[in-house]
């Protein structure tokens, strides 16, 4: 019997677990190798702007550390899809789901709102009845002119979603990937996302990502805030740096 396996109800609380258990404890390690290399004092504790970059580079260190931390890297991103649907498409519900092969990254399943699924182990027709089920596929834009061929070369797999995560730094002109976009997609898919981190105007210790969807709703949504719990996360990275300090530790 095949059945879906879920991965998350709640994407933000799933962030919050993976910025804790995977990404902190990558940037952790090498923040302190690098000062023990240098013959430097590591700190004692950290303040509160400096961990949204932290976590930042925790998910670039794990998206290259072995298959399963790719996979979360892939489900990270899923997580932050799901709670911008959430908000975006508010009479429904978005639960997270790890892919049943290696065709696609993550599979999201679309409930009306107040709807109550069975997540016990069931043929997947059952998990699925009354929703909506998206297989997703990530890809990462490395240089904006890219963004054609990723559209072109995805476009064989025509019953996924393409969710594009920009992976450059500078800026984006929004209505020429639209363009682009349009013209690459040749009515191949119904619906294609981009998304990507940005600094909240308002300071460095919020952590933000712009969202747009490019076929469908044409869309730019440039300040998608994340609700992190960043006490908790400060909490674990200054417990981590007092240990390191320590004879034999970390």
């Amino acid at each position: 019997m095949k059945t879906y396996k879920l991965f998350t109800k709640n994407p933000i609380e799933k962030i919050e677990e993976i910025y804790l258990r995977k990404a902190t404890p990558f940037a952790l390690r090498e923040i302190i190798d690098d000062l023990s290399r240098n013959n430097s004092c590591t700190p004692r504790q950290v303040t509160l702007p400096v961990l949204p970059s932290l976590v930042y580079r925790g998910l670039q260190i794990m998206r290259r550390k072995g298959q399963e931390n790719k996979q979360n890297y892939e489900l990270y991103h899923g997580c932050i899809l799901t709670a911008f649907w959430n908000i975006f498409l508010p009479d429904f519900e978005h639960y997270l789901f790890y892919p049943e092969d290696e065709s696609y990254d993550f599979l999201v399943i679309r409930y009306p709102r107040g709807y109550k699924p069975d997540f016990k182990p069931l043929p997947n027709k059952e998990i699925s009845k009354n929703a909506e089920v998206f297989k997703i596929e990530l890809a990462e834009l490395i240089k904006p002119e890219d963004l054609e061929k990723i559209i072109i070369d995805k476009s064989k797999y025509k019953k996924r979603i393409p969710l594009i995560s920009i992976a450059f730094n500078g800026q984006i002109n929004f209505q020429e990937m639209l363009k682009k976009s349009s013209e690459a997609n040749k009515s191949n898919f119904e619906t294609i996302w981009l998304m990507g981190p940005v600094n909240h105007p308002k300071g460095k210790n919020r952590l933000c990502y712009f969202i747009a969807e490019l076929v469908k709703y044409k869309e730019i949504f440039p300040l998608f805030e994340l609700s992190i719990n960043w006490s908790k996360v400060q909490n674990e990275v200054n417990k981590a740096f007092v240990l390191a300090q320590q004879p034999g530790n970390f």
